[in-house]
């Protein structure tokens, strides 16, 4: 990889780049990346970085950055730039503390209905998820196991509780990331396939119920001591597989 004019090249190729024709598609490949640990906290993202990686405007780039400082997905210190954001500890465990109030609402919203074919959408997520593991795509796998949280909050009717889900599960990412545990953290997903049980069984009281254990016990399996993660080149995480 050689560097000219200030530019790296041979990052990003027509190939590779990822597309996006405006803010909102940007957007779209950031917080992706965010949720499935490509960009990892604490990385600067430079409005030139992803000009070159998007082909894009610099408009369309600062409206997505300031997008997701808004969502705080990211932070803007000033006189500094934007980077991805790092959540401590404090925050960590807001933000564990918010998922399992809301999610256990939403959970027990789907439940009660114990409708069969939502439940079938939950088990069709969690045997995509397998899949992805077992094809060693663990990235793609973690994106997926947050979408379930996203999905049963999109069943539960409610477009409110499933913003703040779909939010509150992006930031978890970034919380993963800083402190996981991989020992701790071995078998937390397994819980999934328990709930849509659950849920088809119509047993909402003990969804709920599941679910928040469900989240405690994947916040006690965070080393929340964890030294920050360190930056990358977003050139490099956010490139398509030639």
């Amino acid at each position: 990889m050689r560097q000219g004019a200030g530019r790296m090249v041979g990052v990003v190729t027509p190939a590779t780049r990822p597309k996006a024709e405006d803010a909102e598609g940007v957007h779209a490949h950031l917080f992706q990346a965010i949720v499935d640990q490509r960009l990892p906290p604490g990385t600067k993202l430079t409005e030139q970085s992803l000009i070159e990686t998007f082909d894009i405007g610099r408009r369309a780039i600062g409206d997505a950055l300031r997008r997701l400082v808004w969502e705080r997905l990211a932070v803007a210190p000033p006189n500094r730039g934007v980077f991805v954001a790092a959540p401590d500890a404090e925050e960590a465990r807001a933000i564990f503390a918010a998922r399992r109030a809301i999610e256990a609402g939403t959970t027990e919203a789907v439940a009660r209905r114990g409708d069969p074919k939502q439940a079938d959408e939950l088990a069709a997520n969690l045997a995509e998820e397998a899949r992805l593991r077992k094809a060693g795509r663990v990235r793609e796998a973690i994106g997926l196991s947050g979408g379930f949280h996203t999905l049963v909050a999109r069943l539960s009717g409610n477009p409110i509780l499933e913003e703040q889900v779909r939010l509150l599960v992006a930031r978890t990412s970034l919380v993963v990331a800083l402190y996981e545990d991989r020992t701790g953290l071995a078998c937390w997903h397994d819980d999934h396939a328990e709930l849509v049980a659950l849920i088809r069984a119509r047993r909402h009281r003990a969804a709920a119920g599941l679910m928040q254990r469900h989240l405690s016990e994947l916040e006690l399996g965070l080393r929340l001591d964890r030294p920050p993660a360190e930056g990358l080149d977003i050139r490099v995480m956010l490139a398509r597989p030639g």
